[in-house]
């Protein structure tokens, strides 16, 4: 609607309040206001602080360098107190720190952890770390470590030594079973073997030859079958088992001599103890960890994922 030119008159004349002027002003007012608002969205270069605050040397995007690790770098690198360092020395250490976390934003900026399997290796590992810091700095209590020695005895057991032959016979299960019956009756090893033809099975090497030396259970366990093992890991020294047939044919196991696993005590194994404690404690605390991020995630499977 167009103005009268005493309407305009009364409009421009700001001694005399105007609820149309008042509109005006308030409407030029709020768009100059978007627009300075706009100009400085869309020409930042990202949020800015123009004070670097007292604990850091400096600030890039607004993340610091803390001052702590500038001086902790400048020692470390140069092998001198920071009060004795050079403005060159500094200048350089500053350089380095501000390409390095250039070079980190950057990577977060193109997701790089999400393709780069050894920056993902690394996150982990921090992240771990992270989470175990509190239980790596705690030291725990004489009574604490006692207590998981009781409760965890069989972790402590001494390994187990034995000397024995695992012998097979390929004749029949009667040959095998006078077999021992003779040396259960104490008659010479080698003249069983001989008269009712036992062979070593070949499990038992060393280099070539039967091995005849004390070794311990762990290694007996890895070369001989499961059930030969299960029958030699009962036998005292100078027991010899029931006949074991199995595929390649019969097998006698001949103790010679069985060291049996002890329980080692307290200040034997209290180093083993204090390592053991700490690497259950993080087990504990990232298991929790983990089960606090899988909560609060949104995980989605496809119907064929294991």
């Amino acid at each position: 609607m167009a103005l009268t030119l005493r309407q305009e008159a009364l409009l421009l004349d700001v001694s005399r309040p105007d609820a149309r002027r008042s509109m005006v002003f308030l409407a030029t007012g709020a768009l100059i206001g978007l627009l300075i608002a706009g100009y400085g969205l869309f020409t930042a270069k990202g949020t800015r602080s123009h004070a670097v605050p007292a604990e850091a040397v400096a600030l890039i995007n607004g993340r610091p360098i803390l001052r702590s690790d500038f001086m902790t770098q400048v020692q470390t690198q140069f092998a001198t107190p920071f009060a004795q360092s050079t403005r060159e020395q500094r200048r350089k250490v500053l350089q380095d720190m501000l390409a390095e976390e250039l070079q980190v934003q950057r990577g977060l900026e193109i997701d790089l952890p999400s393709f780069d399997p050894d920056v993902r290796t690394a996150l982990v590992a921090g992240v771990e770390l992270e989470v175990s810091a509190d239980v790596l700095a705690q030291q725990p209590s004489e009574s604490q470590l006692r207590d998981y020695y009781t409760a965890h005895e069989g972790q402590y057991v001494s390994d187990g030594r034995v000397r024995m032959r695992d012998l097979i016979i390929r004749g029949r299960e009667q040959d095998a079973q006078q077999a021992v019956a003779a040396l259960r009756a104490g008659t010479a090893l080698e003249q069983v073997m001989q008269r009712y033809e036992l062979a070593d099975s070949g499990r038992l090497l060393d280099s070539g030859h039967v091995d005849t030396g004390e070794i311990f259970e762990f290694a007996a366990r890895a070369r001989l079958s499961p059930e030969v093992y299960a029958a030699a890991v009962s036998l005292q020294g100078g027991q010899i088992s029931d006949p074991i047939q199995l595929s390649d044919g019969i097998h006698v196991v001949v103790m010679l001599e069985h060291r049996m696993p002890v329980l080692q005590d307290y200040a034997t194994v209290a180093d083993k103890v204090w390592g053991d404690y700490k690497s259950e404690a993080q087990r504990q605390v990232q298991e929790a960890n983990m089960s606090y991020l899988r909560g609060r995630a949104d995980i989605l499977l496809a119907s064929d994922a294991p």
